[in-house]
């Protein structure tokens, strides 16, 4: 998750790198990472991080990080590129200054882990030691029950297909719960599947949201309801800012005990209650994984076109799930 539980300042560059974690919920390496800042104090709004590009590539990527950053309408901007490879770092920092020509770069830096360079206007300074250090932020974001990963392949794998024994058993739960939910819907109207399949899984919602395990029944049976498309958008409806780390907790749970036909609107559900919570890295990774279950499913299409454009979650104001007309 991006958003710590508390207010912290950095002070020096090093305190900005040790943030990191926290921003992205894991240690970034080999990454470019450009984040809006608002106000005189320079508070932390979105924060974009993409593969360091290679140098041929430079020019487009910087176009696509001005762009993102732009769409957030910041007072300036912050730079960091986490690599050994300095001269591709370097070229990609100068590209996108020179995109920036409306928005301030207030801070820019390079780091390799064991020195970093912060940039002026003739490019990178003098390497100066760095040594990573647990801060107050990544500590207390530990102690607040957040998981900082290793590297983003850590974070890919919080999101793979349940496997093995796992998948048999919540199989065998989820044709249980299918069996049940299909006595209930013969004939119910259409019009009432959204009241009705929110009836079944709204307590269990609520129950998450009082701090308590799901069970393997539960979880089948969220799963399950959630792929009528009446009842997904009433689930997705009621999303809000307000909410989104515990809602992002609940369709993360779900997301890895869910099983095949009913992997795609889970995902979604996932990857838009990251979305909200402002993390960009996780929401990518449960659309990548929804639009390789069910490559069509259209609100995977559409929040991935939100993730290409790099629309705040400040503008989501939510919908009426009764008007809407994705499938």
């Amino acid at each position: 998750m991006t958003d710590t539980r508390s207010t912290y300042t950095a002070q020096c560059l090093p305190d900005l790198l040790d943030l990191l974690p926290v921003l992205f919920g894991f240690s970034p390496q080999e990454s470019f990472i450009a984040i809006a800042t608002h106000g005189e104090s320079r508070r932390f709004g979105f924060r974009l991080r993409m593969d360091l590009p290679p140098l041929e590539h430079v020019g487009p990527a910087a176009a696509q990080v001005a762009a993102h950053l732009r769409r957030q309408e910041p007072d300036g901007a912050v730079l960091i590129a986490v690599t050994e490879r300095g001269s591709d770092a370097d070229a990609l920092v100068a590209a996108v200054k020179a995109e920036l020509t409306d928005i301030p770069v207030q801070d820019a830096v390079r780091t390799d882990g064991e020195q970093y360079w912060a940039y002026g206007p003739a490019g990178p300074g003098i390497g100066k030691p760095y040594v990573s250090r647990c801060s107050p932020a990544i500590v207390d974001a530990v102690l607040g029950g957040m998981q900082i990963l290793p590297d983003r392949e850590a974070l890919v794998a919080r999101f793979a297909a349940v496997s093995g024994a796992r998948k048999v058993t919540m199989a065998a739960a989820t044709d249980r719960v299918l069996g049940v939910a299909l006595s209930e819907l013969s004939g119910t109207p259409r019009a009432d599947l959204g009241v009705l399949g929110m009836a079944r899984i709204r307590p269990i919602i609520e129950s998450h949201e009082t701090g308590k395990s799901l069970t393997d029944a539960e979880l089948a049976t969220v799963a399950t309801w959630v792929s009528s498309v009446q009842v997904r958008d009433h689930v997705w409806a009621r999303m809000s800012r307000e909410t989104a780390e515990a809602t992002l907790e609940l369709w993360t749970a779900v997301a890895q005990t869910v099983v095949e036909p009913f992997e795609a609107p889970v995902l979604c559900l996932a990857a838009f209650a990251a979305w909200l919570v402002g993390d960009g890295a996780q929401a990518l990774i449960a659309i990548e994984r929804a639009l390789k279950a069910e490559p069509g499913y259209s609100m995977a299409r559409l929040i991935l076109q939100t993730l290409e454009s790099g629309m705040s979650p400040e503008h989501w104001d939510g919908f009426d799930p009764e008007t809407s007309a994705i499938s």
